[in-house]
């Protein structure tokens, strides 16, 4: 049996950490993560470093913002979590419950032994704009443009859903001998909200017939207006889908325990983002700053741990692999704090490009974010500001937690002092982008010259 610890990373997208019971929601979604949360570190000021999958994941497998690259995933980040666990000797596997933005095609599989996302279905790369032409990118079982409005899509989501624990479970078992690092991404509170009929009951006493959540799910792409009967039906599907992730942690933590394993793992529980309701106008997650989107849960039991602890100190994301590393002796090359040993207060940054509409950037603009418009987020406990080429939006957190009021007029010295700050990060980050366009070039310049120069002169 492995005596050095081992590592278990569980994360959900699109999870709000206000749909917890730990954080104090009142309908019935997460009993088991309650439970574990009971012999847990809580940390209840944890926040994403983007407000939706492609900006967010970098921070967390990476510790470093997205965009540091000039294309959204692990392109060309210096190192990872998993390169650092497999160099120490970790056995490294991961599950990806098929979100293509964390996929092998974004380099996600970088530093892992076995990684499975469930990819089926690929398209040339040149439909991206990238280079070369006729390589393939793997994404969902089905066409993007036609997912999750069908009942046939809806059924393959249901049953990914129920085979990804299956495939983790039988994965346990064969890790139980080593240390390990496992990291397991689930989908389930990702649109479109398709719980399955018990995660209803359990939750809202109620099930939607499957007609009227698939026109439900094709009101929520379209972004229209909706009633308040349509936004509260949503609401109970979407804590329904959180009851459902709530049952495969439990099962997930029950097997680590019947194979040996829990006591002795750092088990860290987390989402990429969160998720809007209409609060601020939108459904989903565009590239947006407001709490309901970067508010995320954080639990983390050490090995050995079995009392309860909260923290209410800011925690972000860009800490969590070097926290992992550091709180087990482990050397890495990242260059954020141990929110473990540090209760510096330090604010937070959050950074996104966008497309119209505030939407995620897609197609080929994923691959050439620095041509994107950006926006920019820096936090306090009290304060937040926003600012992008056309904005600046200051946020009083303790007079205004819904997020409502900019109050940049009526604070100009509280604005003008956080954005001095907010531009030197930002300065850091178009240095790291500038270098990471440099290398792409001599990459491309240096592959020209062993194969297509060649090739011209035959």
């Amino acid at each position: 049996m492995a005596t050095r610890p081992n590592f278990v990373l569980i994360t959900v997208d699109s999870l709000r950490a206000d749909r917890l019971g730990c954080y104090g929601y009142r309908r019935s979604t997460s009993p088991r993560l309650d439970q574990f949360a009971s012999h847990a570190i809580l940390f209840r000021n944890a926040f994403a470093n983007g407000p939706n999958t492609p900006h967010a994941f970098p921070a967390i497998m990476a510790a470093r913002s997205a965009l540091a690259s000039t294309q959204l995933g692990l392109f060309d980040v210096p190192a990872t979590l998993a390169e650092h666990l497999q160099d120490a000797g970790y056995r490294t596997v991961a599950f990806n419950a098929a979100n293509p933005y964390v996929s092998k095609s974004f380099k996600y599989d970088r530093g892992f032994d076995e990684f499975q996302d469930y990819m089926d279905y690929e398209i040339d790369k040149n439909d991206f704009g990238m280079q070369p032409a006729g390589e393939l990118v793997a994404s969902p079982g089905l066409p993007l443009e036609h997912y999750i409005v069908s009942e046939e899509s809806v059924r393959q989501k249901a049953e990914l859903e129920k085979q990804i624990n299956q495939d983790v479970l039988l994965s346990i078992r064969d890790l139980a001998h080593d240390s390990f690092f496992l990291w397991v991404h689930y989908m389930d509170s990702h649109f479109p909200y398709v719980p399955q009929a018990d995660a209803q009951m359990q939750v809202n006493n109620r099930v939607i017939p499957k007609v009227e959540n698939l026109h439900l799910n094709q009101r929520v792409r379209e972004n229209g207006a909706i009633s308040p009967e349509t936004l509260n039906k949503l609401n109970l599907l979407y804590d329904a889908t959180v009851r459902q992730v709530d049952q495969k942690v439990d099962t997930l933590l029950r097997a680590l325990k019947m194979n040996g394993v829990y006591d002795n793992s750092l088990i860290l529980f987390t989402a990429d983002h969160g998720e809007e309701f209409h609060e601020h106008g939108d459904l989903q997650h565009k590239s947006k700053f407001f709490d309901e989107l970067l508010h995320v849960p954080f639990l983390l039991k050490l090995p050995g741990q079995r009392n309860r602890e909260q923290r209410s100190d800011l925690v972000s994301h860009l800490q969590l692999a070097p926290t992992l590393l550091s709180a087990c002796g482990i050397g890495h090359s990242f260059r954020h704090g141990n929110f473990l040993t540090e209760n510096s207060g330090k604010m937070i940054f959050a950074a996104a490009s966008y497309g119209p509409d505030n939407g995620t950037p897609v197609d080929r603009n994923m691959f050439r974010i620095d041509r994107m418009p950006k926006r920019y987020c820096l936090r306090s406990l009290n304060w937040k500001v926003i600012v992008d080429d056309h904005s600046a939006v200051l946020l009083n957190l303790m007079e205004d937690p819904a997020e409502r009021q900019n109050k940049a007029r009526e604070n100009p010295v509280r604005l003008r002092e956080l954005s001095l700050a907010l531009s030197d990060l930002r300065a850091y980050l178009e240095r790291a982008a500038l270098g990471s366009r440099i290398g792409g070039v001599l990459k491309t310049l240096s592959q020209r010259t062993t194969t297509g120069w060649a090739a011209d002169e035959r």
